[in-house]
C-alpha cells in the first residue's frame, strides 16, 4: 500500500471516530433530563399549629450560628438509601444554599409565631445585641423516599449576650413523605421546621418566672 493511500485511509479513520463521537455526544445530551430545584418554605397561619399570640410581642431574637454537617452542605438534595448510604440526587438539587434556606424559613416561623419583626439573622451587630439568640447545630436533615423525613438538631436558646442559657437540648422530629417524589420529601422538611420553630417559640413563650 502506498503511503498516500495509507494516510488518507488514517484520516478517513479517525474523521469517522469523530463523527460518532459527536452523535453519541449529541444524543446524550438529547436524553439529559431537566435539573429541578427546590426551596423549603415557611410555615402559613392555616397549618395545623397552635398560634399563640405572643406574650412579648417587643422582643428581639438572634438566629445562628447554624451549622451542617458535610454531607448536606451541597446542592444536591440528599436522600437516604439504607443506615449506611446515602444518594445525591443529580437533577434535584436546592434552589439556595440550604443553610440560608433554612436560617430564612426559621425567621420567617418565629415572626410569625412571636408576633415580632425583631429577629435578625448571625452575625447582627454588636451594638444592638437581641434579647436572645438562638445558636443551632444541625446533625441530620433528610429522608429515606417513600418513608420520613428526618429532622436531628442541638440547639442553645440563650439571653444576656449568651450568657444566661435559657434551653439547651437535642431535639428529634420526623414526617412521613406523602409522596413519592422529591417536591413531597421537601415538603415534609418543612413541615418538620415548623414543628421545630413551634418548640422554640413556646420557650420563649413561657411566662417569666419560668425562663
Amino acid at each position: 500500500m502506498e503511503k498516500g493511500n495509507e494516510g488518507e485511509m488514517i484520516m478517513r479513520h479517525i474523521v469517522g471516530c469523530g463523527l460518532v463521537i459527536m452523535l453519541l455526544s449529541f444524543s446524550g445530551c438529547a436524553n439529559t433530563q431537566p435539573t429541578h430545584f427546590y426551596l423549603l418554605r415557611a410555615m402559613e397561619t392555616n397549618d395545623s399549629f397552635a398560634m399563640e399570640v405572643a406574650k412579648n410581642s417587643a422582643l428581639s431574637l438572634g438566629v445562628g450560628p447554624i451549622s451542617l454537617p458535610k454531607y448536606l452542605d451541597r446542592p444536591h438534595i440528599v436522600t437516604r438509601i439504607s443506615a449506611h448510604e446515602i444518594n445525591l440526587a443529580e437533577f434535584h438539587k436546592w434552589g439556595a444554599p440550604l443553610k440560608d434556606n433554612l436560617s430564612n424559613v426559621l425567621l420567617e416561623n418565629l415572626s410569625r409565631l412571636l408576633s415580632t419583626n425583631q429577629i435578625v439573622k448571625y452575625p447582627w451587630n454588636r451594638s444592638h445585641l437581641p434579647d436572645y439568640q438562638l445558636s443551632l447545630e444541625v446533625t441530620q436533615f433528610d429522608g429515606a423516599k417513600n418513608q420520613e423525613a428526618t429532622l436531628r438538631v442541638r440547639w442553645r436558646l440563650a439571653a444576656d449576650d449568651g450568657k444566661r442559657v435559657l434551653e439547651e437540648k437535642t431535639s428529634q422530629f420526623s414526617e412521613v413523605i406523602r409522596g413519592s417524589g422529591y417536591e413531597d420529601l421537601v415538603e415534609a422538611m418543612s413541615r418538620m421546621l415548623a414543628t421545630f420553630s413551634q418548640e422554640i417559640a413556646d420557650v420563649l413563650n413561657r411566662p417569666p418566672r419560668l425562663l
